[in-house]
């Protein structure tokens, strides 16, 4: 009962350090003095031996812990060890051995003893206390070992897992912000009937040692602290417990300390105090600058104070009063306006340029040159842009697909752009002799195929340059057409 007493005892304590580290600030607000800190990672490896009914020998042991401050003394560390020792005893003759094979794991609280005195800011050095619980498993091989009150002559103990208590102490040596290195000694005593028989020699009515055998692990410590930055974006201190608790706390008394004392004397008056005035015998009224300097705002070497023209314009002699000499005459504002005139009269605004203007074409049916009624918005755009520039001409192209011979397109897209010339003239009032009629009949296909298609079938707008009509080229009529147009229709 007294060993379960213990390890509920062990448990409780280890969950209220955490609890209480975890602990949220509530009420008013309250300034922390302890930043965020690393963690520390480490490796051990050191000489295992155990303490028994059997002479003990060093073996070999290494591992690796992981700790995190809980505040400037606690800490909490999590610790994996796998070991390897023997025992020999020689009585009356014989000779007794185990060879012990040991893995465990368990967590520690650990003390900083010495982190309680505020004399610096970081320990250099820390010596440290723990304790702690885990679970480990083991087996031992033996030979003349006594058991149950009978000497076995060889055996094996097979692997079993237990509880067990750990203890120790240790110091630990700080070589720099990111590494320190310690010595340390870890007692293990394991828990239930299995606690006699790390060397397999159970202790069974015999004044040998105590009910139970005891692991040691001196060993050497290499601990690193990592962490980054916080979301913050502050670098992250040592593990607390290598800093002084009151460390925050004391620069921020010496940096009050060292402020200079406030003195709010104003010798001169100007309403800048002497500590930080460049000029205390500032004239009485001058106006100053923020370092208590008398101002002379336009340069003239003659203060404002006493200057009757304070922004006198530069490049010109003063006199005693700071008055500008042998200024020009201002000019006037009718001087000013004729200037102005003048110099608008004089801008040549560059003329507006039509050559890369877009027209839309219009499209036609099959071996017809009739407008249809979804043409009428294009020719109504191209009216538009003719009546608002009266001074300029658009070439007219008529264009058709490949099928036919070309003698007979090259009427048809005559036909063509007759038929949209005639349509502007007659429904928009466009002056026939602003558009120019030209052919093109197959010979400039948008879509180079053979068969029908309706973008070739098309007559083109673009600005003229010097082009003149085309005559009707030879041959019959080509294409259906001749029906009357009528702007004022809609529809397709």
């Amino acid at each position: 009962m007294t060993v379960r007493h213990l390890t509920f005892s062990v448990l409780f304590a280890l969950v209220s350090f955490v609890a209480t580290a975890q602990e949220a600030a509530s009420g008013a607000p309250y300034r922390a003095f302890s930043p965020k800190d690393k963690w520390e990672i480490g490796l051990h490896v050191g000489t295992p031996f155990v303490v028994g009914d059997v002479d003990s020998k060093l073996g070999f042991g290494g591992g690796l812990h992981v700790r995190k401050s809980l505040d400037h003394i606690f800490s909490v560390r999590g610790n994996l060890m796998y070991a390897k020792m023997s025992n020999e005893e020689s009585a009356n003759s014989i000779t007794s051995t185990s060879d012990n094979t040991w893995l465990s794991g368990g967590i520690q609280l650990v003390g900083a003893l010495n982190n309680f005195r505020s004399n610096r800011a970081n320990r250099r050095i820390l010596l440290n206390g723990f304790i702690g619980v885990g679970f480990d498993n083991y087996k031992t091989d033996f030979a003349n070992i006594t058991q149950n009150g009978s000497v076995a002559s060889t055996g094996k103990l097979d692997a079993t897992t237990n509880a067990h208590i750990e203890v120790g102490g240790g110091i630990s040596f700080r070589v720099n912000p990111k590494f320190n290195i310690g010595l340390e000694h870890t007692v293990y005593s394991v828990f239930g009937k299995n606690g006699d028989l790390l060397d397999s020699d159970q202790n069974v009515g015999r004044p040998v040692t105590t009910y139970r055998d005891v692991l040691h692990y001196p060993h050497l410590v290499l601990a690193f602290n990592i962490g980054k930055a916080g979301k913050d974006g502050m670098a992250k201190s040592e593990p607390l417990y290598w800093s002084d608790p009151n460390a925050m706390i004391g620069k921020a008394i010496a940096d009050l300390e060292a402020r200079r004392i406030y003195d709010p004397t104003d010798t001169d008056g100007d309403g800048v105090i002497d500590e930080i005035d460049d000029e205390d015998n500032s004239p009485a009224g001058a106006r100053v600058n923020t370092k208590g300097v008398s101002l002379d705002s336009d340069g003239d070497k003659v203060l404002d104070y006493k200057d009757k023209e304070p922004f006198s314009p530069p490049g010109y002699a003063v006199n005693a009063d700071g008055e500008a000499q042998g200024m020009p005459k201002y000019t006037t504002e009718p001087e000013v306006n004729r200037i102005v005139d003048e110099k608008i009269k004089a801008i040549k605004f560059p003329e507006p340029k039509t050559n890369d203007w877009f027209f839309p074409s219009a499209n036609f049916a099959d071996n017809s040159y009739d407008i249809r009624y979804s043409e009428y918005e294009k020719l109504y755009q191209v009216a538009t842009v003719l009546k608002q520039n009266p001074g300029i001409k658009v070439l007219a192209v008529g264009h058709t697909d490949a099928r036919g011979s070309e003698g007979y397109n090259n009427v048809l897209s005559y036909n063509r752009t007759n038929a949209v010339i005639d349509f502007l003239v007659k429904n928009h009032g466009v002056d026939r002799s602003r558009v120019v009629l030209t052919y093109a009949g197959e010979g400039t296909a948008l879509i180079p195929v053979k068969g029908a298609n309706a973008a070739n079938r098309r007559v083109e707008f673009r600005v003229a340059k010097g082009e003149t009509d085309m005559t009707r080229p030879e041959g019959p009529n080509a294409g259906k057409g001749g029906k009357k147009m009528d702007a004022n229709k809609s529809g397709f």
